[in-house]
Formats: structure tokens, sequence, C-alpha cells
């Protein structure tokens, strides 16, 4: 009888453990306070006619009142057209309606252009503490294209990461 209870607690015991690690598993990493995104291995890429034209990875989060992006990139066809990285900062934040929503159109910065093979540093950042000091919640969306005289750029996808002001 008294290896029963034993079990039955170490039962208990194992599915609050378990509940435990759901609850924490089930937070979503995009609330994060630093998040990395792509990798030197596996990076973002601006892709046109099958050929990859323009390569970037990095690492969005917040700090000091503000949201920053530090990014990577490089031209995988060095010498060709330059390349450049785009990081756009959007807000979730009361609306005239009385609620709140996403702004439509955050402020943006695009980095230097640049036609090297090697990896180039980039940081972006947006002072959120005073320009949007009534938002819950920020995003950092990043891209990297390939700037293009004649035609329209060809750009990468453009994956944002979502953080808690």
């Amino acid at each position: 009888m008294h290896r029963t209870s034993l079990t039955r607690l170490d039962a208990r015991l194992l599915a609050a453990a378990v509940l435990s690690g759901l609850f924490v598993t089930s937070v979503p990493a995009a609330y994060a306070a630093e998040q990395d995104w792509y990798s030197r291995s596996t990076p973002l890429t601006a892709v046109e006619d099958g050929e990859a034209q323009a390569l970037a990875y990095g690492t969005s989060y917040t700090k000091d009142g503000y949201l920053k992006n530090h990014t990577y990139y490089r031209d995988p066809r060095a010498g060709g057209d330059a390349v450049y990285t785009e990081t756009g900062y959007t807000y979730f934040a009361p609306d005239q309606d009385g609620g709140s929503s996403w702004s439509e159109y955050g402020d943006s910065d695009q980095s230097d252009r640049s036609s090297s093979g090697a990896w180039v540093d980039q940081y972006d950042k947006d002072d959120y503490s005073s320009s949007h000091s009534d938002a819950d919640k920020g995003r950092v969306h990043s891209k990297v294209c390939e700037d293009q005289d004649w035609s329209p750029d060809a750009c990468s996808r453009r994956p944002f990461f979502t953080f808690t002001l």
C-alpha cells in the first residue's frame, strides 16, 4: 500500500512537471527579448531567376528603450550589383477607435550598398521609448535586396519578430 501511494505521488509530480514544461514551451518565441533570424550557413536570400542575389542573417532585440537589429549581409556574386538590407519597425498601440492595432507604416532604415563577397555588419535601431511610448509590442521586419538600376530590386521575403515593450 505504501508503494502505491508513492507511485501516485511520483505520477502527480511527473504530470505537474510535464504540464509546466508544456506551459513554458507554449510561450511564443517571437516575444523573446532577443531573436536570431537565419544564419551564416542558411541565410535569408533574395532570389531572381533561380539565382541567389543577396544574403543576410542577424539578431533582432530590445535594449534600453530601442528595438534593434544587428545584420550581416553580403553579395553572393561579389562585384555584381550592390546589395543592402532594410529594417522596418511597427508598433501595436492604442488607436483612434479605442482599441489597439498594428501601425501600418513604421520607421525604416536601409544599410549602405555593398558588392563585397565578405559579410558586412549593419546596426539599425528605433527609439520606441519616446516616439511610441504607448505601444505594448513592437516588431522588427528585415529583408535583403539587390539594388538594380533598370528593374525592381530583387528582395527576399520579409520575416518579422514581435517583442513585448
